[in-house]
Parts: structure tokens; C-alpha cells; sequence
């Protein structure tokens, strides 16, 4: 069985453990984080959004224990210190926002793990950016960026579209809930819209989440972009995106591909579709990576298109950095 490991237990970091804690074929071993044990035990307990967990968590000497499973636990600051040769780990999630360069995710191999999965946009320029559904790395490298919870939701419908439809361009806009970059109450920060209360504004900011698309889809590259807009909710996203296309086209069309490609071997479970009036609690907990709203779908004069889609900006994206992780092991997906 392929051993894996967790470095860094925040919101992203918490999901991954929680899923990996219900996928049999991956055996979570250890953690790594710099709050103290009993801290992180708490968090992993009580959750604002998904509410309490299942299963019972208690704090050992090095370690936690969560249900029946007894999980290794490390505060070290430098991951090249990490035992992860002893414990035989195959995989690292990278989940502390932190280590996004090259050179700093191969402070885990320099451990002994043979492969790092990171939970954000890398950084470095040569680090092969995947979303798990859409586009494979080259061969089977050590090193992977998962890109953002956005790219993961924007990428699989932007291909379709190029793919049945053709798209000349396209923009779009991320209403996506609040993060921990955010401040609770207004206050200093380098972007200063960020610095004002997130849970009581609409909080226009920049995202890189179509720029970073063209790097899994490289026919991308200089025709899509978007901007974000922070919204007053916990967890819960909807993309808005909009396209002019290579030829005509109507809604029933565009909603029919939806609907057969959500159902196609490629996209199980990693691209869905919703007729129903939903809203953003509706998908929080769902492990898609993108949920097309089929009841928002608009074309105007048959080449302009609107098309959006909902994602748990946690829990979906963490459920999609899992897949990955599977097929690197060579597991089914």
C-alpha cells in the first residue's frame, strides 16, 4: 500500500487528512505542523462549515489518533528533517502555502518521500501543473502543482468548450468565499481591499486561476483571464465564465454536452452538472471539482456564451489533489 503524508493541517491540509482517512488504498502515516497537537486535535474535531467529525481524534505522545488509526505527528520547520525515509513515505502533500518553489519542495525528497503533491500555484516556473481530469504530467514526475481550488473548477469546463465548441476567448470571474488572507475586521494589507472585513463585504481582488489554466491547457495561453470577487460566506463558489466561441451555438447545445460530458469516463466524478435552483451552501462537502448550474447557461447571438459553475473551494479541491495522488500511485481514479 502506498504510505503518504500530510506537511501543514490548515483548511486544505484538514480535507486532505479527512479524505485520505476514507480512501483504503492510500495509508496516511504522518503529519507535519507547528501548532500544538492539541490544537490541531480541536480543529480537526470541530469544524464551522462541515460541522463536528465522525470519528473520535486523540492526542498521543507524537502522535494523533483518529478513529482506529494511530497517525504520526512532527513540528519541524525545515521538511528536510522530516523522517519521511524512515516511515517509507511515497507522497507528501505540501498544504502550508508555504514551500511553493522547486528548490523548497525538494526538501521532502532530500527527507526520502519520492513524490510531493503541492496545494497551490508553484512558483518556481517548472513545476508541472496538473488538474486531475484534465491534463497529465509528462511522464511521472517527483514534483506536482495542483494548481488553485479555481483552476480546478474553471479548467475541466473551459476544455470542454474548446474541445466541442472552440473558443476564440474568453473571461471570468470567481464569486469565491472568504479566506484566511482576508481580515476579519478592517485593517492594513499590501492588496488593501483584502484588508477590509471579509465577512461584511463584497471584496473585489485579483486571482491568477485563468493564467494558471494555460498551463495545463497550454491553447489557452493569452486569451482567457478573469478577476475574483470575495464574497461573505465561510466555503462555497461559483465561477462566471464567459466565452466567444469559434461557431454558433445555443443553450440547449451547450447543456447537452455538459450533461454527456459529466457522465463520460474522463470526467466521473470531477466535472457534474445541477438543473436544480441551488445555492452556494447547496455544495459545500461535495467532492466535485466543478458543478456546471445548467439553469444559468446563456448565449447571446449565438457565439457569445455564459456558462457557471459551483465548487467547494476546500473540499472539492482537496478530494481532486487525492485523485492525483491516486493515479500517481497507479491507483484507479
Amino acid at each position: 500500500m502506498n504510505k503518504v503524508a500530510i506537511n501543514g493541517l490548515g483548511r486544505i491540509g484538514r480535507a486532505v487528512l479527512k479524505i485520505l482517512i476514507d480512501t483504503p488504498d492510500l495509508e496516511l502515516v504522518a503529519m507535519n505542523d507547528l501548532q500544538p497537537a492539541d490544537n490541531l486535535a480541536y480543529l480537526l474535531k470541530y469544524d464551522s462549515v462541515y460541522g463536528r467529525y465522525d470519528l473520535p481524534v486523540q492526542v498521543g505522545p507524537n502522535h494523533l489518533s483518529i478513529g482506529e488509526k494511530k497517525l504520526r505527528l512532527f513540528g519541524k520547520q525545515d521538511p528536510s528533517e522530516l523522517p519521511w525515509h524512515e516511515l517509507a513515505v511515497d507522497i507528501v502533500f505540501e498544504c502550508t502555502g508555504v514551500f511553493r518553489r522547486r528548490e523548497q519542495m525538494q526538501q521532502h525528497l532530500k527527507a526520502g518521500a519520492k513524490h510531493v503533491i503541492l496545494s497551490a500555484p508553484e512558483k518556481s516556473g517548472d513545476v508541472a501543473t496538473v488538474v486531475h481530469g484534465v491534463n497529465r504530467p509528462d511522464g511521472n514526475p517527483d514534483l506536482i502543482s495542483c494548481a488553485s481550488c479555481t483552476t480546478n473548477c474553471i479548467t475541466p469546463v473551459v476544455e470542454v468548450l474548446g474541445r466541442r465548441i472552440g473558443v476564440r476567448k474568453a473571461t471570468m470571474t470567481t464569486i469565491h468565499a472568504y479566506t484566511s488572507s482576508q481580515s476579519i475586521v478592517d485593517g492594513p494589507k499590501n492588496k488593501w481591499r483584502r484588508g477590509r472585513a471579509g465577512a461584511a463585504n463584497l471584496v473585489p481582488t485579483s486571482t491568477g486561476a485563468a493564467k494558471a489554466t494555460a498551463k495545463a491547457l497550454p491553447q489557452y495561453d493569452g486569451i482567457f483571464d478573469g478577476v475574483a470577487v470575495r464574497a461573505p460566506v465561510a466555503v462555497g463558489s461559483i465561477v462566471d465564465i464567459v466565452a466567444v466561441t469559434e461557431r454558433r451555438t445555443d443553450k440547449e447545445e451547450i447543456n447537452a454536452i455538459f450533461r454527456e460530458e459529466a457522465g463520460s469516463q474522463r470526467y466521473e466524478g470531477i466535472l457534474g452538472v445541477c438543473e436544480d435552483p441551488i445555492v452556494s451552501s447547496d455544495i459545500i462537502q461535495d467532492t466535485r471539482a466543478s458543478i456546471v448550474d445548467l439553469t444559468m447557461t446563456q448565449v447571446v447571438d449565438g457565439d457569445l456564451i455564459k456558462v457557471m459553475s459551483w465548487y467547494d473551494n476546500e473540499w472539492g479541491y482537496s478530494a481532486q489533489m487525492v485523485r492525483e495522488a491516486r493515479r500517481m500511485a497507479r491507483l484507479p481514479t
